[in-house]
């Protein structure tokens, strides 16, 4: 008998986590919808309390951040290489002590009120250190942490 409540309890956990999977507020599916029209096929995820929106956006991977009320709180835009990033990013990254690193990941992030950065993720030569340094978009590095054992290292937790 034990054994079939707790597999029972274990049914009634997983079908609520799908119920509140994908989902947003009807007022944060709007401002979504206003903002980027065209959005299909958006994944919505939970960053602390902002939902977020998983979707493609010209080509690449997106992602926006809205409050509980459905304002626009960042977006990200991932692409993946310095191929897309200004040259003036691509200039300093080249003649910093981390250029010799392998980049990760290159990640444009905007926000309403501040300026807007570009996050590039990188992996040390012939070791598991990885760093996160973000630019300006005007090629000025702001700041540089080690985040190796960190998760989510663009999430809500660092910038908002």
């Amino acid at each position: 008998m034990k054994k079939l409540r707790i597999s029972f309890l274990m049914l009634l956990l997983i079908a609520s986590a799908s119920v509140f999977a994908d989902w947003a507020p009807a007022n944060v599916q709007a401002s979504l919808k206003k903002l980027y029209p065209t959005a299909n096929d958006v994944a919505w995820l939970r960053d602390y309390e902002y939902y977020v929106a998983n979707f493609m956006l010209n080509g690449f991977d997106t992602k926006v951040w809205f409050s509980a009320d459905g304002k626009w709180a960042m977006k990200q835009t991932d692409w993946e290489t310095m191929d897309q990033a200004p040259a003036a990013v691509f200039n300093t990254f080249s003649m910093s002590q981390y250029a010799g690193g392998e980049v990760q990941n290159v990640t444009y992030v905007e926000f309403p009120e501040w300026q807007s950065m570009v996050a590039v993720e990188i992996g040390m030569s012939n070791s598991e250190t990885k760093y996160q340094l973000l630019f300006t978009v005007k090629g000025d590095l702001i700041r540089v942490r080690n985040v190796t054992y960190m998760y989510n290292i663009l999430g809500a937790s660092t910038f908002l």
